[in-house]
């Protein structure tokens, strides 16, 4: 383990505590984003059913919610380092085209691989669903097998298969947007590679760390405490990624310390 979870709240804690009024107005344009694209949605819905509000709200989400993410992640990255930043940093991305073009480029590569993992792990589930869907039969124009009808069981256990299978093959990428938002020339690929690199040593800590905000969560789906929940969630996740990536670049010059080949000018 780099940090223990003790140590990573507290610190959280302790950013928090001069700015907490401030980074709740911070958390709570996110969420208020995050509602308005969800109305939009369901008035959608309503004319065009619910391939149109999916499609609204993956697009809005897309162009507005994850960019602004990205701006609420820089101002909690500066306020663990004592930075004290005016709330209109959650705009940064959208202050310039280049600016969000590059947060847009970041995010499409970020869901490119989640749609490809997603497709892979989850196929066996929707194979299962095809072949106990009375709707394929009906459209072959042959008698439903009622066998087939139990198959229920066997899909619940592959849903519940794949989803633990892509929650732990998605963490490889839990640094990616704390490391792209803290550098404004990194390359987007290279974001997501440095995550999937340092995640191998630092992944179970951040998945001990999520399991350790349990209770929270489970409260915070009342959606009203997420007001006062989430800025610590944020908080905290970027303290842990600052940790992990200190740890890790560390870990690096020790090696190049203690292994890689050095000489000297007399040498050469």
């Amino acid at each position: 383990m780099s940090v223990p979870n003790v140590a990573v709240k507290t610190t959280a804690k302790e950013a928090l505590r001069d700015r907490f009024l401030q980074s709740i107005v911070v958390c709570c344009t996110l969420i208020f984003t995050v509602l308005i694209v969800e109305l939009i949605g369901s008035v959608v819905y309503v004319f065009a059913g619910q391939a149109g509000y999916l499609v609204t709200t993956i697009v809005l989400s897309f162009f507005t919610v994850f960019p602004m993410f990205l701006g609420v992640l820089s101002y909690f990255r500066r306020l663990i380092w004592g930075q004290k930043d005016s709330v209109l940093i959650i705009f940064r991305y959208f202050s310039n085209m280049k600016h969000y073009k590059r947060a847009l480029h970041f995010l499409l590569l970020l869901a490119i691989r989640f749609l490809f993992a997603a497709a892979i792990l989850y196929f066996p589930c929707a194979l299962v669903w095809l072949l106990s869907s009375e709707q394929l039969y009906m459209w072959l124009d042959i008698s439903f097998p009622v066998w087939m009808s139990n198959l229920w069981v066997l899909n619940s256990f592959f849903m519940f298969i794949s989803t633990l299978i892509f929650v732990f093959v998605m963490l490889k990428y839990y640094l990616a947007p704390f490391i792209f938002a803290s550098n404004d020339d990194i390359d987007p690929d290279e974001a997501i590679n440095m995550s999937t690199i340092i995640s191998k040593r630092t992944g179970a800590d951040f998945f001990g760390l999520v399991l350790s905000f349990a209770g929270w969560i489970l409260l915070s789906l009342l959606v009203s405490p997420l007001i006062f929940t989430l800025p610590y969630f944020v908080a905290s996740y970027c303290v842990h990624c600052r940790f992990s990536i200190t740890t890790y670049n560390l870990d690096v010059d020790r090696f190049n310390t203690n292994f890689a080949p050095s000489f000297s000018t007399d040498e050469i």
